[in-house]
């Protein structure tokens, strides 16, 4: 499982920073404050969540011997629910991008 979670530690670094940065700018930040905060939290919460469940996923499939056949399945099956979780976290980011501009076609010079 430690190997798992160093696999993890550069995107959860970004993640410390990413909601401490918006979190020290809040008063200065726009509406999309919130979402940055949503993405950057939710990543954060799957760095440590991925190598857990999937350690004990492994395990619980390994024990129980009418999974074995199943393995493959069950690790593909958790393998994307992670893949869309990390999908709802960039998601959450790209509305923070977004969230609060303007919609005038008018840019200043």
């Amino acid at each position: 499982m430690l190997s798992m979670f160093v696999t993890q530690l550069p995107m959860l670094l970004v993640c410390l920073v990413g909601c401490v940065v918006v979190v020290v700018k809040w008063q200065q930040g726009s509406r999309g404050s919130i979402w940055a905060l949503l993405g950057f939290g939710l990543a954060l919460i799957l760095c440590v969540l991925i190598p857990v469940v999937q350690t004990g996923v492994q395990h619980w499939v390994m024990q129980n011997s009418e999974m074995v056949s199943q393995r493959a399945a069950v690790l593909m099956s958790v393998s994307i629910f992670w893949s869309l979780m990390r999908a709802v976290s960039y998601a959450l980011l790209l509305v923070a991008v977004f969230a609060g501009r303007s919609t005038s076609s008018a840019t200043a010079a």
